[in-house]
């Protein structure tokens, strides 16, 4: 009978040692113009959005170049501890959309990212699962393509990554 209160005081305080914290997780886009058009872009979708004055003339990619675009997503993250962690906190996906195009060939990029954090039971205690997913779409006259990937990930919350867009 003696484990009985320490172990529900240890039960308790283990919820309590869980540190919960909001991070910026980033998402960063690399993308590289393989071709001789400039790269024009013409949508950028986050969550939350981006301003209504936001400049997408900024992003352009001159012709054989590269360009970086760092974009970061605030969320609520439960950190590894010390100790027992009963719970952790959901996390709201993340997705990214883009759109490319280049009007003297009739060709148009779109790239979607999608991060996601779901709670997965484990033998002692639960833990994040992530997943990161890139996809590309292009339209034209089948003289350019595009792809992504994505090439870097933290497996640690924040879990920043970053995804390849490679025009060519």
């Amino acid at each position: 009978m003696q484990f009985t209160h320490p172990t529900i005081l240890a039960l308790l305080l283990g919820s309590a040692m869980a540190a919960n914290s909001m991070a910026s997780t980033e998402v960063t886009v690399e993308i590289t113009n393989n071709t001789r058009g400039t790269l024009k872009m013409n949508n950028l979708l986050t969550d939350p959005p981006q301003a209504a004055d936001f400049p997408l003339s900024a992003y352009d990619i001159a012709p054989k170049s590269t360009h970086v675009i760092h974009v970061a997503h605030e969320r609520n993250y439960t950190y590894p501890t010390a100790g027992w962690q009963p719970t952790l906190k959901k996390v709201k996906p993340i997705e990214l959309v883009l759109n490319y195009e280049m009007n003297n060939f009739n060709f148009e990029c779109q790239m979607q990212t999608r991060f996601q954090a779901p709670i997965v039971i484990g033998a002692l205690e639960p833990s994040y699962r992530p997943d990161w997913k890139s996809r590309t779409t292009y339209t034209g006259n089948g003289t350019y393509t595009c792809r992504s990937e994505v090439s870097r990930k933290l497996l640690e919350p924040p879990f920043d990554y970053t995804v390849r867009l490679i025009v060519e």
